[in-house]
């Protein structure tokens, strides 16, 4: 069973600053593949950014939140891999 998806106003923003090809990759990606099973897929981070996940593609990085109680994740940014950490 796939989780639902959700994309942040700020990952929306993010899509649009990233080129177009790459932008539809991402997305296709993301409802195809990751919302199958993004804990499994993603990486759990650390520090100030505990709770969060990435899900790499690329040169570019995937931030979203899981539930898995409502199996739903929440996507929150998409940026290259410099300045996606960089808040």
């Amino acid at each position: 069973m796939d989780y639902n998806l959700t994309w942040h106003e700020d990952a929306l923003k993010d899509l649009r600053a990233v080129d177009k090809s790459a932008s539809k990759k991402i997305i296709e990606k993301i409802k195809t593949y990751f919302i199958k099973n993004p804990v499994n897929l993603g990486k759990p981070l650390k520090g100030n950014l505990k709770g969060l996940y990435r899900y790499r593609f690329g040169d570019y990085r995937i931030i979203y939140t899981a539930d898995l109680t409502e199996r739903e994740i929440t996507i929150l940014t998409v940026k290259h891999r410099r300045k996606v950490y960089k808040q």
